[in-house]
This record gives structure tokens, sequence and C-alpha cells, in this order.
């Protein structure tokens, strides 16, 4: 053989003409490294999704091991099983040396640190998105780690591509572990290296071939699940917000009751002060408009409320009358965090998170969105909907669970006016439905019309709480807040 064309026209002979010899080893090689990335897949990401979630001592010192072996060498792995299986070793009666099962054994061991590592990044990134809105749905850690799996199964198929690549074309630890024996253990990459050495360049072309095609076929298949996952099905006209069901929770309004009492309770974040203790109670169906500046404790506020901050002081939930049950809270996120599904299944998660029963879910999500004007978008990908359009998700999220407490960070921040509108509908649906509403907002307007009691934060202090009829026009309110309302609020 002189030339690589003569060389490539005869590999070319020996696919087509399906060589028993080539197609035995490269079927050989699909097993054995397809076993490997399934097994290390079921490993790894189980690690990884419990590294991104999980805090406990020793943590940091074990995703650095974990990096470390990312550059292990091969033949390191294929020494250390080598060591295991043979005769003298600790599971040398086992009689796995110069099998295909050493192979698995070598080719998973380099594959589950590149997956656990690649998908504990993928779940950690997912979650400082979208962690606390997952949690104030009522998902744990490891609720909370599958579905982040799942919101990025794209990434999570790149990196099962990247891991089977890396297995598929290594040479050094199947060469010692399997011995490259002809009909038993000869491999793609083994037999490469040994046909190339002894001139059958055919043979060794032809294997590469088949190689590249197997490892393009399955970065094709990726691409093609990217693109489609990319097509936005086209909307059905949306429902006028006069033609849509009203939201409705109770058959009453509920009687005045405290249903949430914060004794001395406060936030602070290393020696920064988030928070300063505070003493407030709320009534069952009232509505609170929290106003002041970027940074003032509003948002600590909604989160200190709903759990999802450590804190000093007191919180006491009173047992809901004449339910005799404790509240369900909600929150609605200044940015909404969707799940890469389609609308209909983020609200179904969200459901099934807050343990309604799986007979109901199907009924309430088809209610939930009716009511927001979204039932004709249900099949369609969430993140696919205008800013508005998510907005009006995540609140048919939130109200599908019927909570007793809404909390809402800036609901319409960044909604154009007729959007902001539509929202503000929704709202006030909720608020008359007996729904306790608690919301952040810098839209003053909003506040006089949505709330019945407005409370000014400033620097993490409650400066001033009025009923809303009052506040703003109230001579007695302290200057800090007067000059908020006014417009005059130095800066900071």
């Amino acid at each position: 053989m002189n030339t690589f064309l003569d060389s490539l026209q005869l590999a070319w002979g020996l696919i087509v003409g399906g060589d028993a010899e080539l197609w035995r080893i490269a079927l050989l090689s699909l097993r054995v490294s397809g076993c490997a990335v399934l097994i290390g897949a079921v490993l790894g990401l189980w690690l990884g999704a419990w590294l991104a979630v999980a805090r406990f001592p020793g943590h940091g010192l074990l995703v650095w091991l974990l990096n470390t072996l990312l550059a292990l060498p091969a033949v390191v792995v294929g020494l250390l099983v080598y060591l295991l299986l043979s005769r003298a070793g600790p599971l040398g009666s086992l009689g796995l040396l110069f099998t295909p099962t050493a192979m698995v054994v070598a080719q998973t061991l380099l594959v589950v640190p590149l997956i656990a590592a690649l998908s504990r990044r993928l779940v950690q990134a997912a979650l400082d998105e979208g962690g606390d809105q997952l949690r104030s749905m009522g998902a744990g850690p490891l609720r909370s780690a599958l579905l982040l799996l799942v919101h990025e199964r794209l990434g999570v198929l790149t990196l099962l591509l990247t891991a089977f690549g890396r297995a598929v074309a290594e040479v050094g630890a199947v060469m010692i572990v399997g011995g490259n024996i002809a009909g038993i253990t000869r491999v793609m990459t083994t037999a490469i290296a040994l046909e190339t050495s002894k001139g059958d360049l055919a043979l060794a072309l032809g294997l590469g071939l088949v190689l590249l095609a197997i490892v393009g076929a399955a970065n094709g298949a990726i691409l093609l699940a990217q693109w489609w996952a990319e097509q936005v099905r086209a909307p059905a006209p949306a429902t006028p917000l006069a033609a849509r069901p009203v939201l409705a929770a109770a058959p009453a309004r509920p009687a005045p009751q405290p249903l949430i009492a914060l004794q001395q309770a406060g936030v602070s974040f290393g020696e920064r002060i988030a928070l300063q203790p505070l003493t407030l109670t709320l009534q069952r169906g009232e509505r609170l408009a929290l106003i002041g500046a970027n940074g003032s404790g509003k948002t600590t506020l909604l989160r200190l409320l709903h759990g999802l901050l450590p804190h000093r002081g007191r919180i006491e939930r009173a047992e809901l009358q004449p339910e005799g049950r404790a509240p369900r809270l909600a929150m609605l996120f200044q940015k909404p965090f969707l799940l890469r599904l389609s609308v209909y299944r983020n609200v179904w998660i969200a459901l099934w998170l807050g343990g309604v029963p799986a007979a109901q879910r199907s009924q309430r999500c088809h209610e939930a969105l009716a009511a927001v004007g979204l039932d004709g978008q249900a099949q369609r990908p969430a993140r696919a909907l205008s800013g508005g359009q998510q907005q009006r998700l995540a609140l048919a999220r939130a109200w599908a669970t019927r909570p007793d407490l809404l909390l809402l960070d800036e609901p319409t921040a960044s909604l154009d006016p007729s959007a902001k509108r539509e929202v503000e509908t929704l709202i006030e649906q909720v608020a008359a439905a007996g729904v306790t509403v608690v919301m952040s907002t810098h839209n003053l307007g909003q506040a006089k019309r949505l709330a019945d009691r407005v409370a000014y934060f400033e620097a993490g202090r409650l400066v001033a709480e009025r009923p809303a009829e009052h506040f703003f026009t109230d001579p007695t309110l302290p200057t800090e807040a007067a000059q908020f309302l006014r417009g005059e609020l130095p800066w900071t």
C-alpha cells in the first residue's frame, strides 16, 4: 500500500462490503463503550447532581478531587484495574481480566469523573438561576437536582456524547486490561494501533472511518434535538381579558384573622444586615405593598416570609380557621424561572411539588392557564413566551396551588403598559378571592390601586406603615418616607 488514496479505497470497500472482522471489532467497541457510558451516566449524573445541591464537611475537597480525576491518564486507570483483577489482586478470583467486562470497568472509571464534574456544573448554574424558586414550590435538594437535570437535558446529552467519545477513543486502559485478543477483546482503537504497526493500513483506516461516523452520528443527533427544542410552535390566539374565567378560590372573602406574625425577625448575610429586626403581623385577606429604593429590604422580607432565608427572631404561622390547617404560601419572583418544558408541564410540576393529588393536577393546570389567557399556549415551550406571558404563566403556576398567601416581587417590572394592566387585573382577582397579597413595587400608583396597607423600607429598616388611603397624604409621615414619595431621596 503506497498511497493514502489506495488505502482509503480499500478501506471503503471493507466497510461497504461488510467485512466480518471490521464489523465484529466495531460492534464490540460499541458494546463496551456504550455499557461504560450507561453505567457511568447513572453513577456520574447522580454524583454530580448530589454535589451540586449538598453541603457537608469536606464538600470542597471532594469537588477538588473530582476535578483532579478529569486529568487522570487512561493508562493509570488501566493499571489500577489490572492490579485489582489480576490473579494476585483482591478480585482476581472473578476471572475478569482480559475480558470485555474488564474493559467496561476501566472505561467506566474513566468517564464517571467527567460526567460527574460536568453535570455538577450544569446543575449548579441552573440552581443559581432558579434554586430559590424551586424551593419556594416545595422542591427539596433531590427533587431540585432531578428537575434541573431534566431542565438541562440537552447539556446532559452533550456531556454524555463527550464521555462516549473519551471511552470509545481510549486505547491505553483497554489494551492493559483487555489484552487486544482477536475476536474477544480487540476493539477499534487497539485494532487501529495493531494494524497500523503491521502495515495493514486499509483495515486501520476503515476502523477509523467507522469510529468517526459513529461519533458524528451521535453529534448529529444532539444537534437535531437542539434544533427541535428551539422550534417555536405557532401560538393559538390569546383569550381576551374580558372573556377569561375569573380567578376564584373561595365562595366568600374570609374573615380577618392573623395569618403570619414576625417577632423581631431579621436577616443578616455575614456582617451585613439585610433586614433589621422588625415586628409585623399579616391579616388574612389583606393586601400589603412594600415600597422603597433598591436594596431597602423588600425582597428580603418576601423571602423571609416564605421561609427561604435563615433569620433571627420568630415567625409564627397561625392555623387557619375554619380550615384547621397551616397557610399555604406561593411566591412570584421578579424574573420567573421557567423549566425548559411546555407551559402545561411548568404548572403541572408546581402542583406535583406542592403535593396535589395526581387526579386533580390536569384539571387545575387547565383552569389556571385559562384564567390567565394561556390555555391556547399550553403545549408551547415556556421560554418561548413573551415577558408578559411568562409573568402570567408564573402567576398561574403559583395560583394553581391555591395559596392563602401570595408573595409578589415587583410583578410588573419591565413589562409594557398592556401587560402591566393584565397582570394587575389578575392580582386584583386573586385578592378579591380572599388571598393575602404582599407585593413589592416601585410603582406608587400601583401601590395605591392594589394595596390596602403600605410599608416603606429604607436600608433594611421598616420606616413607616400606614393604611393605603392615609399613607400618601399623611403629614406625620417620617421625613425619609416623605422624601421618597416626592422623589427627593438622596443617593447613598
